[in-house]
């Protein structure tokens, strides 16, 4: 791949490698972003990869990343960009990976008011690829609407450690005579850095151990072509940089569409009523005001080079990407930003620098 390329061409990196008859294993560590892997540098692991840079998609999110990986598709094409969009044909901001209104706590609170395929109508990558397909997933995680929905096609198989999951992959290749694909997703970096952020030895040690599980497993991975990958980084955060619009702005929520922002806390994006659009961006450039390197206000779609009909059918109209260490949110709507200690989701290249490593035998 080309080092000046984007985490999107991933999927299609894996169907040539696949076209040439190799075994491949796509590892997905969630957060562990450019700069933080190689802060790993004095690991035995990372003596042994050959590293190309990546972009990340813009937002720097697991949902627009894992659908990329699970659908082939770039985010503007298959349109679920951030933790919480617009869903259409409900009217209503929901989060797709929890397959729930945003806000609410309850998992798969949609099922029986949206068909998850809904959410991808188009074939998944295992659909199309014409060899044995094998997705790991966390057992949390493993038979959530937006999963079984995402991995159609695929053999399943759930996992509570990184060393099971790269047992069980491992395990699976080595029983294909053929080409074949694993995908292997691991949140616990991601979630670290949630809670303690990603300057802290929290977040440090669960990277460590995700590396340590895949290094101690190379030999079972012989003669299979091992790849890993970052969906984005994070960067320090905390609840009292926090710019909430609506008290900044109390008037604000008058001119809104939906009551709750779509996107994140990095990343916040406004559904406005369209003779307000030019108000609101206006208004809030006006009051986030943070000087050079502060809040960026813009109509959303000049953040995307290009935007399909699914896109263009969730997307808000006014994004607000915060400033340095800092949060965007309403108050009214107050989510994670509340407790997070890192976060991503903008620009920053901490949140943006991403990979695409492969495993050099050794």
């Amino acid at each position: 791949m080309r080092p000046d390329g984007s985490f999107a061409d991933i999927p299609e990196e894996v169907r040539r490698r696949l076209a040439g008859g190799e075994r491949v294993a796509l590892l997905l560590l969630d957060a562990l972003g450019l700069r933080f892997l190689q802060r790993h540098d004095d690991h035995p692991l990372l003596r042994r990869l050959e590293i190309t840079p990546l972009r990340a998609q813009f937002p720097s999110a697991t949902t627009a990343h894992v659908t990329t990986i699970h659908s082939g598709l770039p985010v503007q094409e298959h349109g679920l960009y951030e933790w919480s969009v617009l869903e259409p044909t409900l009217g209503e901001v929901i989060t797709p990976l929890r397959f729930a209104l945003a806000g609410s706590d309850v998992l798969d609170g949609l099922e029986g008011r949206l068909d998850p395929a809904a959410l991808l109508p188009a074939p998944t990558v295992y659909e199309t690829l014409g060899v044995p397909s094998f997705v790991l997933h966390p057992r949390p995680i493993v038979d959530s609407a937006f999963s079984r929905m995402v991995t159609r096609g695929a053999q399943v198989h759930a996992f509570d450690r990184p060393t099971d999951g790269v047992e069980t992959m491992a395990r699976l290749l080595g029983a294909v005579d053929g080409p074949a694909y694993a995908f292997l997703y691991w949140d616990a970096i991601d979630r670290a850095g949630h809670e303690h952020g990603p300057e802290s030895p929290q977040f440090h040690a669960a990277g460590r151990a995700a590396l340590d599980a895949i290094h101690e497993r190379l030999d079972a991975l012989r003669d299979v072509t091992v790849l890993l990958t970052a969906d984005h980084g994070q960067v320090s955060v905390a609840p009292d940089r926090v710019d909430y619009l609506d008290v900044l702005w109390p008037q604000l929520t008058d001119m809104l569409s939906q009551p709750r922002p779509a996107g994140s806390s990095r990343d916040a994006f406004l559904h406005v009523r369209p003779e307000h659009v030019a108000t609101v961006i206006a208004g809030l450039r006006e009051r986030l005001d943070h000087g050079a390197g502060g809040a960026r206000v813009l109509p959303a779609a000049e953040l995307f080079d290009r935007v399909g009909p699914r896109l263009a059918a969730r997307l808000g109209d006014v994004a607000v990407l915060a400033a340095p260490g800092r949060e965007v949110w309403l108050r009214s709507a107050a989510l994670g930003e509340v407790w997070f200690r890192g976060q991503h989701g903008g620009l920053d290249p901490a949140e943006s620098e991403t990979y695409l490593a492969e495993v050099v035998p050794g």
